[in-house]
Protein backbone atom coordinates (compact mmCIF):
# COMPACT_ATOMS: atom_id res chain seq x y z
CA UNK A 1 0.00 0.00 0.00
CA UNK A 2 1.12 4.05 -0.79
CA UNK A 3 0.27 6.52 1.25
CA UNK A 4 1.38 9.96 0.76
CA UNK A 5 1.61 12.46 3.50
CA UNK A 6 2.47 16.62 3.57
CA UNK A 7 4.98 16.56 6.49
CA UNK A 8 6.28 19.88 7.88
CA UNK A 9 8.97 20.95 6.33
CA UNK A 10 11.12 20.51 9.74
CA UNK A 11 9.64 17.10 10.43
CA UNK A 12 10.20 15.97 7.00
CA UNK A 13 13.97 16.83 7.56
CA UNK A 14 14.05 14.85 10.65
CA UNK A 15 12.91 11.83 9.02
CA UNK A 16 14.87 12.32 6.47
CA UNK A 17 18.13 13.37 8.41
CA UNK A 18 17.40 9.62 10.47
CA UNK A 19 17.06 7.85 7.57
CA UNK A 20 20.44 8.69 6.16
CA UNK A 21 22.19 8.10 9.14
CA UNK A 22 21.11 4.77 9.56
CA UNK A 23 21.12 4.03 5.86
CA UNK A 24 17.28 2.81 5.63
CA UNK A 25 14.27 4.37 3.54
CA UNK A 26 12.70 7.12 5.05
CA UNK A 27 9.55 5.41 4.86
CA UNK A 28 11.28 2.67 7.39
CA UNK A 29 12.02 5.47 9.52
CA UNK A 30 8.43 6.99 8.83
CA UNK A 31 6.85 3.44 9.91
CA UNK A 32 8.60 2.78 12.77
CA UNK A 33 7.95 6.15 14.31
CA UNK A 34 4.14 5.45 13.58
CA UNK A 35 4.47 1.76 15.05
CA UNK A 36 6.26 3.57 18.56
CA UNK A 37 3.35 5.88 18.66
CA UNK A 38 1.03 3.64 17.95
CA UNK A 39 2.43 1.21 20.76
CA UNK A 40 2.73 3.90 23.40
CA UNK A 41 -0.48 5.13 23.24
CA UNK A 42 -2.17 1.40 23.31
CA UNK A 43 -0.65 0.48 25.99
CA UNK A 44 -1.38 2.08 29.67
CA UNK A 45 2.08 2.61 31.97
CA UNK A 46 1.75 0.06 34.93
CA UNK A 47 3.03 2.16 38.37
CA UNK A 48 3.46 1.05 41.50
CA UNK A 49 2.15 3.53 44.22
CA UNK A 50 5.37 4.62 45.07
CA UNK A 51 6.62 4.97 41.58
CA UNK A 52 3.72 6.96 40.71
CA UNK A 53 4.19 9.44 44.20
CA UNK A 54 8.12 9.72 42.81
CA UNK A 55 6.69 10.52 39.05
CA UNK A 56 4.38 13.29 40.39
CA UNK A 57 6.71 14.48 42.95
CA UNK A 58 8.98 15.27 39.67
CA UNK A 59 7.15 16.72 37.74
CA UNK A 60 5.28 18.94 40.68
CA UNK A 61 9.53 19.89 41.09
CA UNK A 62 10.09 20.44 37.40
CA UNK A 63 7.03 23.77 37.36
CA UNK A 64 8.80 26.95 37.84
CA UNK A 65 7.99 28.88 40.63
CA UNK A 66 5.14 31.25 40.33
CA UNK A 67 4.07 33.99 43.11
CA UNK A 68 0.58 33.75 44.82
CA UNK A 69 -1.66 36.33 43.95
CA UNK A 70 -2.46 38.21 47.34
CA UNK A 71 -5.77 38.91 49.11
CA UNK A 72 -5.93 42.06 47.71
CA UNK A 73 -5.15 40.99 43.75
CA UNK A 74 -8.40 38.74 43.90
CA UNK A 75 -10.50 40.72 46.06
CA UNK A 76 -13.58 41.39 44.43
CA UNK A 77 -12.64 45.04 44.74
CA UNK A 78 -9.86 44.76 42.51
CA UNK A 79 -11.74 42.53 40.13
CA UNK A 80 -14.54 45.06 39.68
CA UNK A 81 -15.09 48.48 39.15
CA UNK A 82 -17.49 50.74 40.23
CA UNK A 83 -19.50 52.91 37.65
CA UNK A 84 -18.09 55.86 39.18
CA UNK A 85 -14.43 55.11 38.55
CA UNK A 86 -15.01 54.76 35.27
Amino acid sequence: MTITLELPPGLEARFVAEAKAKGIPVGEVVKAYLLRERATLSEPVQMSPEKWDKAWDELLDSLPDIPTLSDEAISRESIYTREDEC
